[in-house]
């Protein structure tokens, strides 16, 4: 199993299967699974793994350095609002060895007071829960955001990430979970769990 990213190749408006919670079981929009000309059984394909933002790690609040915990002290505040995928699944017809998952992740983020320039950092990961403790079974990322002028907030996808998870009789494909979430601290972790779904910007 392994994850990495690549550049984007289209648009969020324009990607299938694209959800504001979450992505279960979309299939792929093309029918490998041929008919044979001269009679016989069609193979289906299975359904792409389950892929779900995870829970109190889907809101990310970045105080500037320092004990301040005021409004004024917060540098930007990020929300995970989707993603959009799709999987192939490589093998012969019914004995895939593996199935490749492509997500490109969208986020909104806010400008805080005490942002400094016009940009901000926001970490977040992908992981297989399944694949734990594996080193590779999480993978980190870190999206560059530029604030438009005379705007104080920006939604914005990321590019392309691949994650291939290998299959065999125990492992189908269907049944693995993938999950996205914002690389937090554990001071971060317990804000969001005190908090619920408020916001603190009002974004």
């Amino acid at each position: 199993m392994f994850l990495h990213s690549r550049p984007s190749k289209f648009r969020i408006t324009g990607a299938a299967c694209f959800l504001a919670v979450l992505l279960s079981g979309c299939e792929t929009d093309v029918d490998v699974a041929k008919l044979n000309p001269f009679g016989g059984k069609k193979s289906e394909i299975p359904a792409c793994p389950k892929v779900r933002m995870l829970k109190d790690a889907d809101k990310l609040t970045q105080y500037r350095p320092g004990p301040g915990r005021d409004i004024t002290d917060i540098m930007f505040e990020a929300d995970l609002v989707g993603f959009n995928g799709d999987c192939e699944y490589i093998g012969e017809e019914g004995k895939y060895t593996s199935v490749v998952v492509t997500l490109k992740v969208g986020f909104k983020v806010a400008r805080g007071p005490s942002v400094s320039g016009d940009s901000a950092k926001v970490p977040y990961f992908l992981a297989i829960p399944e694949f734990f403790p594996d080193a590779n079974a999480k993978q980190s990322f870190v999206r560059d955001v530029k604030f438009p002028k005379n705007r104080t907030s920006v939604t914005i996808i990321d590019s392309e990430v691949e994650v291939s998870i290998p299959l065999d009789t125990s492992r189908k494909g269907p049944d693995t979970q993938v999950i996205i979430g914002f690389s937090l601290s554990p001071e971060q972790l317990e804000f969001n769990r005190r908090r619920g779904r408020a916001t603190i910007l009002g974004e």
